[in-house]
């Protein structure tokens, strides 16, 4: 091949394209390579390659193209880098170059076919003005599994800039312990048809930068990168989310904790109500009964009495029902005189049985700080029990009620001298609908006891001796006011 052939073949040619001959001069060009410099016409036939290069390369890449020439092959520089070049103004030319070892008039020289990557820069930063836009992460990764762009929304998610990403593996970004795995995920994936990869979503966690772990839905794309195949990684933190999520997850459990406290509720009411009905039923009794025997000395006081349980029967049942409408703030505690609240309920309870005896020995200061209906509801059922299994072999019932401070504790015993629990049965006593002897009762009270105690807080126990009486232990984790 002679010089005109050349001459000729580059005067048709759009690329830019230069002949070098081995001492490194230009020995012809055409009017693109010239023009992609900004040269005139001719001007740089006869100048050093060298020329076209940035100062601190030159002499470097002398050496480079003496070995060149030394084993000449055909190889296309800038696929794995760009070069640099300098056009005659000193502005400095990202580039691509493609090597072809020729002999032109008998002599070994090469072509070298320059691609201008101005304008691929240029779309490349429009690209990356929107990617950084994005309140995602958007991670792009080449065939190689190196980063070759990452968006500045990965500074606020895992800690990096953009600059202390470019170019690392991309498993920089993975766990420790799953680095070796991810590249056969990472090659596998580059092997799926595009209808499988396209789209590919799933919940992984990404390594922040301090070390610790991001759960992040990635979703996954084939893309084109420069004639080769890379992947777009889009990373969304799910840190919110999965914090939703518990939270929904907690108020679901709330949701279900408020309503086994209704329930509960519901069956305290209708149980407690039973108690002074009853009492009241028994008075009204005794009033039909003197009204029969024209006997009106203590008409009065009982109907009066019966007034009395029904006004506090009451206000009992619009204590319990303004407790059921409390939701997740719980019932605020007040202060409760433990003395009077037992005497009170076991004056309701206690109609028509002379033959029972209150006995209170209450070793604590001032008042208890408690949910006022919850504790009402405890000592009614204790109370109510205590009459019920009482020992009518005995000439008179007595409970006892005590109160003292232990272990940083309140503890309440309600005891009595009636027919006991046998021991076999004692394990079960607190089990819903479980019921001792033929003495009535729905089952029910004892376990509400139980739930209202674990409600405060405390924990319940019994002990018993069939024939002597039974104890039931409230431990209660109370604050407690001075009196007033």
């Amino acid at each position: 091949m002679n010089i005109d052939v050349v001459e000729m073949a580059f005067g048709v040619s759009p690329i830019a394209m230069m002949l070098v001959a081995p001492d490194g001069r230009i020995r012809t060009c055409n009017p693109e390579f010239e023009a992609l410099f900004g040269y005139e016409l001719g001007a740089l036939n006869g100048v050093l390659v060298e020329t076209l290069l940035p100062d601190h390369l030159r002499t470097g890449h002398v050496a480079l193209r003496q070995a060149f020439n030394a084993m000449p092959a055909k190889r296309r520089m800038g696929a794995e880098r760009e070069v640099k070049g300098v056009a005659r103004d000193g502005a400095v030319l990202p580039l691509e170059l493609a090597l072809e070892p020729v002999v032109v008039d008998g002599g070994a020289h090469v072509i070298a076919v320059a691609l201008d990557l101005r304008q691929r820069h240029a779309q490349r930063k429009r690209i990356s003005s929107v990617m950084d836009a994005a309140s995602c992460t958007m991670v792009v990764v080449d065939a190689d599994g190196r980063i070759d762009f990452v968006n500045r929304a990965v500074t606020q998610l895992l800690g990096y800039t953009p600059d202390d990403l470019h170019g690392r593996q991309v498993e920089i970004l993975v766990p420790e312990d799953l680095r070796v795995a991810h590249q056969v995920y990472r090659r596998s994936f580059a092997l799926l048809p595009d209808a499988q990869a396209k789209r590919r979503v799933r919940t992984v966690t990404a390594r922040h930068r301090d070390g610790h772990g991001v759960r992040v839905e990635a979703t996954l794309d084939l893309i084109d990168l420069d004639g080769q195949m890379g992947v777009v990684a889009t990373l969304v933190d799910l840190t919110e989310r999965i914090e939703t999520e518990r939270a929904l997850a907690a108020r679901a459990h709330e949701l279900e904790r408020l309503n086994a406290d209704l329930e509960q509720f519901t069956r305290g009411v209708s149980h407690d109500l039973k108690a002074p009905l009853a009492s009241i039923a028994g008075l009204l009794s005794l009033c039909r009964e003197d009204l029969a025997c024209g006997e009106t000395a203590d008409l009065g006081e009982n109907l009066a009495r019966a007034a009395q349980i029904a006004e506090h029967s009451v206000s009992e049942i619009e204590s319990v029902l303004l407790a059921t409408m409390t939701t997740e703030r719980g019932i605020a505690p007040v202060p409760v005189d433990l003395g009077f609240v037992v005497r009170q309920l076991w004056r309701d309870l206690n109609v028509g049985a002379a033959s029972a005896r209150l006995e209170l020995q209450l070793a604590v200061p001032g008042s208890v700080a408690t949910e006022e209906v919850t504790l009402k509801t405890v000592l009614r059922n204790l109370l109510s029990n205590a009459m019920r299994y009482r020992d009518d072999t005995k000439t008179e019932l007595v409970v006892q009620v005590s109160a003292r401070l232990a272990d940083g504790q309140l503890r309440i015993c309600v005891s009595d001298n009636g027919i006991g629990i046998p021991e076999e049965v004692l394990p079960e006593i607190f089990d819903l609908f479980r019921k001792h002897g033929d003495r009535g009762g729905s089952g029910i009270g004892l376990n509400l006891v139980q739930r209202s105690v674990e409600r405060l807080g405390g924990s319940i126990g019994a002990t018993s001796t069939e024939g002597q009486g039974t104890t039931f232990t409230l431990n209660l984790p109370m604050q407690m006011e001075d009196a007033v």
